[in-house]
């Protein structure tokens, strides 16, 4: 799918937000007063979530919400339990990384982070949707950020 401005511009506020997490910034409000060791485990699963997801895409990786020429559609490994596994892994190891340091500020950029990254894939489903005939499919199937929870009480 040929680029436009508008695939840059997501690229660019998606730097802009990580640069701006990285900040030193204390609010001076120690309020996030949580075990360290979960949080740890949430940084690590973060880490790992993306690290599955950069392997599975390999050469089809793109930093643009727009999939690459000839890329196919992956919806088994991690991608068959969320859509955007590298959105979710991110967010994930800020969020804990937030908790962990108890840093009010890297939290509230952790949520603008996750704010971000629903509506940046928002835009990018709909080019996925115009790219595979099967992703509306898959995206009613597979959660977007999170598994999605079985109801219970309903045939598979």
């Amino acid at each position: 799918m040929r680029l436009h401005r508008i695939d840059y511009l997501w690229i660019s506020a998606q730097a802009l937000l990580f640069i701006v997490y990285l900040l030193p910034v204390d609010l001076g409000i120690k309020a996030l007063n949580f075990p360290q060791w979960p949080t740890l485990m949430i940084m690590l699963l973060g880490a790992a979530e993306c690290l599955w997801a950069l392997i599975q895409l390999g050469k089809f990786l793109s930093p643009f919400p727009k999939p690459k020429e000839n890329a196919p559609l992956i919806t088994g490994g991690i991608f068959g339990l969320v859509r955007h596994p590298i959105y979710s892994g991110i967010f994930l190891f800020a969020a804990a990384w937030a908790f962990y340091s108890a840093n009010l500020y890297r939290l509230l950029i952790a949520l603008a982070i996750l704010l971000f990254f629903y509506n940046k894939s928002r835009y990018e489903e709909q080019n996925l949707k115009a790219y595979f005939s099967d992703y509306a499919a898959y995206a009613e199937r597979v959660g977007r950020f999170f598994p999605k929870l079985k109801s219970f009480g309903t045939k598979p």
